[in-house]
C-alpha cells in the first residue's frame, strides 16, 4: 500500500459520521443524557446545554419532523462525534455502545424498525 492509498482510506475513516436514523428518541430524553452525563454546566462552558426540555425529557429544539432546529450549532452532547473525540475509546467501540443505547430508545419507543441502525 502506497502512502497516497493509506492517507486516502485515513481520510474516509475520518469522514465517517455516526450512522443516526433521525428517529429523535434522544432528542425526546435530553434530560437524561444531560443529567447522565453530570454536564449541566456553567454557560460558556463546551458542556453547556443551552435548551430547555419538557417535562417528558423532550428537547425544545426538536421539531414536529424529528429534526434538530440547531442542528449545525448543536450542544456537544448531541454530536456523538465531538463526544467521541473526549474519550479514549475506538471509534468502533464508541459507535457500538450508542447504537446500542440508540437502538434501545427505539425499542422503548416502539418505533418502526426503519430506524434502526445495524
Amino acid at each position: 500500500m502506497t502512502d497516497s492509498t493509506s492517507n486516502t482510506e485515513a481520510n474516509n475513516l475520518l469522514a465517517l459520521v455516526f450512522p443516526c436514523s433521525g428517529c429523535g428518541a434522544c432528542c425526546r430524553r435530553v434530560d437524561k443524557a444531560v443529567k447522565n452525563f453530570g454536564i449541566e454546566s456553567e454557560e460558556g462552558d463546551d458542556f453547556y446545554f443551552p435548551y430547555k426540555w419538557d417535562d417528558t425529557g423532550r428537547c425544545e429544539m426538536l421539531t414536529d419532523d424529528n429534526k434538530c432546529s440547531v442542528y449545525e450549532n448543536r450542544p456537544l452532547i448531541c454530536n456523538i462525534d465531538k463526544m467521541l473525540s473526549l474519550t479514549d475509546m475506538s471509534k468502533d467501540k464508541f459507535y457500538a455502545i450508542n447504537i446500542e443505547a440508540c437502538n434501545a430508545m427505539m425499542d422503548e419507543d416502539n418505533l418502526p424498525l426503519k430506524y434502526r441502525i445495524k
